[in-house]
């Protein structure tokens, strides 16, 4: 069969498949998550149809627009997914396709798909493998517009107009990096958005929080134990943040590691705040996925990724529900898509509708990342580099 090459040779809806989904609990006992209507608002199709409906057609158009881009203007694609019948591919047929490595991306020019004066970002990353040869990731405009779209969603559920989100992420505070994302997406929305010092030191950390006052933390793992640390050592300091009617923190968003259960449970109990965590890393163009309140499992950006999980030997694809190694399609991406790229990060997908009423899949806890030891791959909890 040839290989589709045109951008937009994705079937009209009617032609495509509307598989149902398991039906959202009559009455959610948390808030709905704010992604659902982003979602929906993003997805289009007759509006008569369940908003699952509506989400699984637009993500499978996506899918097959985005292979047909990738395969039409990158020339590893071009190679790669030559003989596919990439305007008809469903998810089975997308299992066939080869997977896209971090070695792989070493040769970064093969796969953008726009010309380097039209790209606005581009990352360089280290990798892990023997070669040490850096990986290097392009975004355009249009691909960054996507991220602060669902900044502006996430984030909704943790700082609210008029307030002010301090982000202590390393890098953050580069050009187009995540801070600054943060402030394009959230100054409409009247959130005043501020770098603070990456150290994880009690000194910095506190000089940090009594300057600024935020309402709001985006904030790494690491920072965030250092943080309880000294609310617990410090109360008069713990006082001085603590969320008290319109003042303190009141959300803390932690992203770039695995957060443990008992650091937020800390933390939410001596701040009197609300601690959501966040998937993502460069590859995924910063923002993957987030809790709601209900805190089962990261509600994704369905309509910019397609996740997998894949057994990390074989590469046969697992069911719902079962650990594996997580594999991403970058959908929607126009400077440098990623088809089939695996993470290295263990993880689930979740099918079954959230406890906050969405019907949409979700990716469970990553367990951490796969590593080489005696021969074959185990699950360890090392940092996740890339994110």
């Amino acid at each position: 069969m040839a290989a589709c090459v045109s951008a937009s040779c994705a079937p009209p809806q009617s032609a495509l498949p509307s598989p149902s989904a398991p039906s959202a609990p009559t009455s959610p006992l948390f808030p709905p998550s704010p992604l659902d209507a982003w979602l929906e608002a993003e997805c289009g199709g007759d509006a008569s149809l369940p908003f699952a409906q509506r989400l699984a057609q637009a993500r499978l158009a996506a899918l097959r627009a985005t292979l047909c881009h990738a395969a039409a203007h990158s020339l590893h694609y071009k190679r790669s997914l030559a003989g596919f019948d990439l305007a008809h591919i469903n998810a089975a047929g997308l299992a066939a396709l080869p997977f896209t490595t971090a070695q792989d991306i070493v040769h970064w020019q093969n796969f953008l798909c726009v010309s380097q004066g039209e790209v606005q970002r581009m990352v360089t990353l280290r990798t892990s493998g023997s070669t040490g040869q850096p990986k290097r990731l392009a975004f355009s405009p249009a691909d960054l517009a996507r991220t602060m779209s669902f900044f502006r969603a996430g984030m909704s559920q943790l700082v609210h107009r008029g307030e002010r989100l301090l982000v202590l992420l390393p890098g953050a505070e580069r050009p187009d990096g995540v801070a600054d994302l943060l402030r394009q997406a959230l100054a409409p929305s009247g959130v005043r958005v501020l770098a603070g010092k990456p150290a994880a030191t009690a000194a910095s950390l506190k000089a940090d929080l009594m300057q600024h006052r935020p309402h709001a933390l985006v904030a790494a793992p690491h920072q965030l134990r250092a943080l309880l640390a000294l609310v617990q050592q410090d109360a008069a300091f713990a006082r001085s943040i603590r969320r008290e009617g319109a003042c303190g923190i009141g959300g803390i968003q932690s992203s770039g590691d695995l957060l443990d259960e008992a650091t937020r449970t800390a933390l939410e109990q001596s701040l009197r705040c609300t601690v959501l965590d966040h998937f993502g890393m460069t590859e995924t163009g910063y923002g993957g996925g987030v809790q709601c309140h209900a805190r089962q499992g990261y509600h994704l950006r369905a309509l910019d990724l397609w996740p997998e999980i894949v057994d990390p030997h074989s590469g046969a694809v697992l069911p719902d529900g079962v650990q594996g190694e997580l594999v991403l399609t970058t959908l929607q991406r126009e400077a440098m898509p990623l088809i089939r790229y695996r993470t290295g990060d263990a993880a689930t997908l979740l099918t079954q509708p959230c406890l906050c009423g969405s019907p949409a899949p979700r990716l469970g806890a990553v367990a951490g990342r796969y590593v080489w030891e005696a021969g074959r791959r185990v699950v360890r909890a090392v940092p996740k580099g890339g994110s």
